[in-house]
């Protein structure tokens, strides 16, 4: 028995070995070769999510000549949200002993 599971792309299952292949009218082929294009493709895609998880290098559709972008990004933006927390800090401790602002 057959299984069909994509009318449009004529993909179908063998039921009794389990194998994904080709329908063609008249007879059904047995052939991984559509499936294993998307699946290069897919692990092309998977391969590049990984990479991005290294700040050293850099995306695969990025400009030339950007490796260690991310890792100057986020040290950049680390560096503002210390001054931020730290001047929050600061002028809370000020408020805090009484160098108030505006208080009588």
């Amino acid at each position: 028995m057959v299984i069909v599971i994509n009318e449009k792309y004529k993909v179908v299952l063998e039921e009794s070995t389990l194998t994904v292949g080709e329908a063609r009218p008249g007879f059904y082929k047995v052939s991984l070769a559509p499936i294993d294009e998307q699946l290069s493709i897919l692990e092309g895609a998977v391969d590049d999510l990984f990479n991005i998880l290294d700040p050293a290098t850099t995306y695969s559709m990025a400009q030339p000549n950007r490796e260690g972008i991310t890792n100057i990004a986020g040290f950049i933006t680390m560096l503002m949200v210390g001054l931020t927390f730290g001047i929050l800090a600061v002028a809370l401790v000020l408020y805090g002993i009484g160098f108030g602002f505006g208080g009588a």
